[in-house]
């Protein structure tokens, strides 16, 4: 990926469906003048019609069943756009690619033997190449700059400083140096564990991951959302340009949201007790904004009641459940069709700077049932003090996504007792805070017990 940030986040919006029609105009016109730009486009569109939800769900414009907007009718047209943007730009870019090649070929030829190839493949395992043609086996030279696009199977990229990297198709990635790259889409394993692969680097989109003598995972979907998962030594994450290193250690996952401001969503175990203890997530607390003692906040459930036996004011009481199944203690949704919200009312906009969410449930008598400790949403916010008609609603356009939260595909849950039965998420910006908001509106989805809601902020 060579192409602007500006310009990648016109890409990402237009295969997500969040492009305006002004942003599918510009990106025509830029596309019609930037060659590295058509280049990067039909990288991500061969990729993005492969690469299945591996770190988070595309995102969920739609509460209410009613008449699409103009918003939902450009997304029902938008991948038929595609394909004839893609045809359009077909021609060009076939002629075009062969210059480049043969350019880049003449400027490797220049360089000294040693700085030509940068890695070798490894072990390959049932590969299949975006570009059909392509003709790699193992032991093959990889020059600096050689931009890798895999399909399906399992891609190991040998790196001359000893640091190995697994690539997970579909994904695409590209050398930048010796012990260096930048995966633009998919999944990449990481081991650096020779002295001279200390620091390798790995860039996406949004982030850059600095190994520090270990192992770890990067995704990349194609809407943007980015995973770390660390899973032996340390890893430093670099979340904006010129920004402060974070460090993540073993055991410890982070989501990246795109976006102007970058959102941090951490998930953790917790340790099964009614203290609630986590990792480095606080257990519920009674001094944040929104608790009920604070007098400022009140929540709300949309459509769907809140079982019977429980009471969404649970949720701001300061404290999770005491014990494993407590349904009295939980506010959760019956089990039936239809969309499920949560709504907080923090009474005025303030600025956010962490939300916590807090989840309990595992059954009594079959303890590997534990399917209501699960979180599962997409959280909004809203700065208007007049709500829209949330009868009328036909999107959720006039409100900010803040994150998506899946913590199954977070925990990697196979099998039940693969899920924690206590589980937190912290959601804060790479930095400064999330945004003002008054409103703001959880779109659920399961019947998870959840014991706790905690807003930080001020007005």
């Amino acid at each position: 990926m060579k192409s602007s940030d500006e310009h990648m986040e016109l890409i990402r919006l237009y295969l997500s469906g969040e492009a305006a029609k002004e942003d599918v105009t510009a990106l025509e016109s830029l596309m019609l003048e930037d060659d590295q730009l058509r280049a990067d486009f039909l990288a991500y569109a061969r990729v993005d019609a492969a690469l299945p939800s591996m770190v988070g769900e595309r995102p969920e414009l739609t509460l209410f069943e009613k008449k699409p907007s103009k918003v939902h009718r450009w997304l029902l047209w938008a991948p038929a756009a595609a394909l004839i943007l893609i045809s359009t730009m077909l021609g060009v870019m076939l002629i075009q690619e062969k210059g480049e090649n043969a350019q880049t070929a003449d400027a490797l030829a220049t360089l000294p033997a040693e700085r030509q190839v940068v890695a070798r493949f490894g072990t390959l395992n049932d590969c299949q190449w975006i570009n059909s043609s392509a003709n790699i086996h193992s032991g093959d030279p990889i020059t600096l700059g050689q931009r890798i696009e895999l399909s399906t199977g399992n891609a190991e990229i040998i790196f001359s400083s000893g640091a190995r990297l697994n690539l997970v198709g579909p994904s695409i990635i590209e050398t930048r140096s010796n012990n260096s790259s930048f995966l633009t889409l998919g999944e990449a394993h990481v081991t650096a564990h020779t002295e001279e692969s200390k620091g390798f680097t790995l860039e996406t989109p949004y982030s850059t991951f600095i190994d520090i003598s270990t192992a770890f995972t990067a995704t990349v979907s194609p809407d943007g959302l980015s995973r770390l998962e660390v899973s032996e030594g340390e890893v430093d994450a670099i979340l904006e340009k010129g920004g402060k290193r974070t460090r993540f250690s073993a055991g410890q996952t982070l989501y990246v949201e795109p976006g102007k401001n970058k959102i941090l969503t951490r998930i953790e175990p917790g340790d099964g007790s009614k203290a609630f203890r986590f990792a480095t997530i606080e257990p519920p607390s009674n001094t944040d904004y929104a608790d009920l003692s604070a007098g400022h906040a009140t929540i709300s459930t949309l459509s769907l009641p809140i079982n019977p036996s429980g009471s969404a004011d649970a949720l701001l009481d300061g404290k999770g459940q005491s014990s494993q199944d407590a349904p009295r203690e939980s506010a959760f949704f019956v089990r039936q069709p239809g969309y499920k919200a949560l709504l907080l009312d923090l009474g005025t906009d303030i600025t956010i700077t962490k939300i916590n969410t807090y989840s309990w449930h595992q059954n009594e008598k079959y303890k590997e049932h534990r399917e209501r400790a699960q979180q599962r949403y997409t959280l909004y916010g809203y700065a208007g003090d007049t709500l829209p008609d949330l009868n009328e609603l036909a999107d959720m356009s006039d409100w900010t996504r803040i994150t998506r939260v899946n913590s199954d595909q977070f925990f990697k849950v196979n099998e039940r007792l693969d899920r924690p039965a206590q589980q937190a998420c912290s959601i804060t910006a790479a930095s400064g805070n999330l945004g003002r908001f008054r409103y703001l509106l959880w779109h659920t989805k399961g019947s998870t017990f959840f014991g706790e809601f905690d807003v930080y902020g001020a007005p």
